[in-house]
């Protein structure tokens, strides 16, 4: 088998890659999670989701020790299931 380096065309304009922000990733996690739950009501739960940093795809895991890629974060059930609170702007810290 022979492989063969291309190198990157000099010509070729590249747009910037617009990222999930944490929020989407958050809310993309959750919706993974609660679509398995609503199908599968007697299955083992997952423990959270591995979530693609660039494409905003989560994957659910199911074991203790997750192995992530790169590119990959990891949220937990955990993390899901805290609602989130508005902070208010008017409250200082003691």
């Amino acid at each position: 088998m022979t492989y063969v380096h291309n190198p990157p065309d000099q010509n070729r304009i590249s747009e910037p890659v617009q990222l999930p922000s944490p929020e989407m990733m958050l809310a993309s996690a959750r919706e993974t999670y609660q679509a398995y739950c609503q199908i599968h009501i007697d299955a083992q739960p997952p423990i959270g989701v591995a979530m693609d940093r660039n494409t905003g795809r989560g994957q659910l895991i199911f074991s203790e020790q997750p192995i992530l890629l790169p590119h990959e974060c990891f949220i937990s059930v955990d993390q899901m299931q805290i609602e989130d609170v508005p902070q208010s702007e008017d409250v200082e810290p003691n």
